[in-house]
């Protein structure tokens, strides 16, 4: 198939009055590059009539009329719910000079809060273009609801979004302007709240549950470039110099396994603060090295990978578990330096979130070393089990040794799990 060029796509969309108006052919100037882009990296499959593609924000509908037209694919769209919006499947038609009509369905739903509207293993792709930069919450929710809806192993998400790490940031900060976008008047989804570099992006999409296949930066016309540097941006982009710096992040992955709500908040990818906050419960176990921290209530330090990947707790550190019939508590932890004494003690209690049912068992373990420790839990316990560690003798390092960590330190956990 010969590359999709601007000129295609502007004569096609010239022949819909829809995609005439002053707006939306200001629009389509700004977005021309992208769209080019994008259509050139969608993957062609067979049976393009039974592809079934998820376009998230699809209005004005610009990129959904074009890949039915270069693709032959069945497009769906999930638009974010406005104030004259109505429940339920809705249809806009599009129709134009050569007697084509294009019956565009389209549902609508928060991303960030709300399970999509659509079944598992649903969709051959998902669009996910110039949407995340726009979220104000929670993007893994979007990734874990895209994984869902995806056909395991074989559907793609395509994703694209403004790099947080452009040559034209530095440039700007250099010379005292402000990189940040302005505010927006048509709504707080308007504007841009959070930008993402591409190694934020692998990482997050790669801990949720996606195989990455690509993720890259390209250059974009319609990003600001001074004219004197503009031919050595472009250079260096031609010859692969400026991967991660250039305007435009595109990335493409495909779901394996099941997803996973993760919510990193520790260098060197603080994406999320607060993640105590999400309250997604949805695992019976947790390995800190997964960053599955909105399963963490309080009372932890931030991941360290050294043994694995863990976490201290500190005097008392609580976390939710996902039960689901299952009879033993395991909790796999570092005890600690030496310097603290010869021990360490503690209490493992499981309960409810409210504390109106729970057991406690003491501890007492010989410092500097690892251990598994397991406990019964108790008749008919709550789906959402919360497990407290507390530590009799925590420690600060400060006050044990040469060094500034002046934290308040209980044991390091690797893992807790439902057995």
């Amino acid at each position: 198939m010969p590359k999709i060029t601007r000129r295609m796509i502007r004569d096609y969309l010239a022949t819909f009055e829809w995609f005439r108006e002053p707006v939306k052919q200001g629009y389509l100037n700004q977005a021309i590059d992208r769209f080019t882009h994008t259509l050139n990296i969608i993957p062609r499959l067979p049976n393009p009539e039974q592809v079934r593609v998820l376009e998230i924000g699809g209005q004005p509908y610009f990129m959904t009329v074009l890949i039915a037209k270069f693709f032959g694919y069945q497009v769906e769209v999930i638009n974010e719910p406005s104030p004259n919006s109505t429940e339920g499947d809705n249809h806009h038609r599009l129709n134009n000079d050569l007697g084509e009509t294009y019956d565009i369905t389209f549902k609508m739903a928060d991303i960030e809060y709300d399970s999509w509207p659509y079944k598992d293993d649903t969709f051959d792709l998902v669009i996910y273009c110039e949407v995340l930069e726009h979220l104000v919450y929670d993007p893994t929710h979007t990734l874990v609801e895209a994984h869902r809806v995806l056909k395991k192993d074989s559907g793609r998400l395509l994703l694209s979004t403004p790099n947080a790490l452009t040559v034209m940031a530095l440039i700007q900060m250099i010379k005292g302007d402000n990189f940040f976008p302005p505010y927006d008047g048509i709504n707080y989804h308007a504007r841009h709240h959070r930008l993402f570099s591409t190694d934020e992006l692998i990482h997050l999409l790669q801990k949720i549950g996606y195989e990455v296949s690509a993720c890259y930066a390209a250059y974009d016309d319609s990003y600001f470039h001074p004219s004197r540097l503009d031919r050595l941006i472009k250079f260096a982009a031609k010859r692969g110099l400026l991967k991660k710096r250039l305007d435009v992040i595109y990335a493409l992955a495909k779901p394996v396994g099941e997803p996973r709500y993760i919510y990193p908040d520790s260098p060197p990818f603080i994406i999320y603060a607060d993640v105590q906050g999400y309250r997604r419960i949805a695992r019976s176990s947790m390995k800190m090295s997964d960053e599955e921290s909105a399963q963490l209530v309080d009372g932890f330090h931030q991941l360290e990978h050294w043994g694995g990947g863990l976490r201290w707790t500190g005097k008392v550190g609580r976390l939710f578990l996902r039960y689901t019939n299952q009879t033993t508590l395991s909790i796999h932890f570092y005890s600690g330096q030496a310097y603290r004494g010869p021990e360490v003690r503690g209490t493992i209690i499981i309960g409810d979130q409210f504390r109106q049912r729970e057991e406690r068992h003491p501890f007492a373990v010989a410092s500097h070393d690892w251990y598994t420790l397991t406990f019964p839990l108790p008749e008919n316990p709550p789906s959402e089990l919360l497990v407290t560690i507390e530590t009799d003798n925590p420690m600060i390092p400060a006050q044990m040794s040469n060094t500034p960590d002046d934290r308040e330190v209980g044991i390091a956990i690797k893992e807790v799990k439902l057995l």
